[in-house]
C-alpha cells in the first residue's frame, strides 16, 4: 500500500544579508517547481521570523571570553561559527546598539534540545565558575564591553 499524504518540516539557520520573510516564499517556489503532476503541496509559514546574527570574531566580549576559557582549561579554545536561534540577540543589535556573548557549555554528546538531553554537573560547576570569571573581566574592561 503506498502512503496518500506526506509531511515534511524546514527550518532554515540564515546568514547575515538574509531576509527572513523573503526566505519561506522562496522555499514554497522552489517547492511548487519541482512538485511532480498530479501532486498537491500544501505549504504554511510559522507565525514568527527572526533577523540572522553575528558578532565579529575580533570583537571585545568575544576576546574576554576566550581569555576566560584559556584561563579554565589551560589552552586557547577552538573556535568555530555556530547558528542558533536566538532571536533576542538581533532585536539588542538592532535596538540597543549591543552585542550579546554566547558562553556555553553543553557538549554534542549532551543531544541540547532533544528528548533525551542532560547536561554534566561538571560542566555546570564549571559554567558557573567561568559566567563568574567572564563578568569579572568584562567589568573591568577599558572598552567599555557592557
Amino acid at each position: 500500500m503506498l502512503p496518500n499524504a506526506a509531511h515534511a518540516k524546514i527550518t532554515c539557520r540564515l546568514v547575515p544579508g538574509q531576509d527572513p520573510v523573503a526566505i519561506p516564499d522562496l522555499i514554497a517556489a522552489h517547492v511548487e517547481r519541482h512538485t511532480p503532476p498530479g501532486v498537491v503541496v500544501t505549504t504554511t509559514k510559522l507565525g514568527f521570523t527572526a533577523y540572522p546574527y553575528l558578532m565579529p570574531a575580533d570583537h571585545p566580549g568575544n576576546q574576554a571570553a576566550r581569555a576566560v576559557l584559556e584561563e579554565i582549561y589551560g589552552r586557547s579554545p577552538y573556535v568555530v561559527r555556530t547558528g542558533g536561534s536566538i532571536p533576542v540577540c538581533t532585536l539588542f543589535l538592532q535596538n540597543l546598539g549591543v552585542y550579546t556573548v554566547n558562553f556555553g557549555f553543553g557538549l554534542d554528546d549532551e543531544h541540547v534540545h532533544a528528548p533525551n538531553e542532560f547536561f554534566r554537573l561538571s560542566g555546570f560547576t564549571r559554567g558557573q565558575m567561568a559566567y563568574c570569571k567572564l563578568l569579572h573581566r568584562l567589568g573591568e574592561s577599558p572598552s567599555g564591553v557592557l
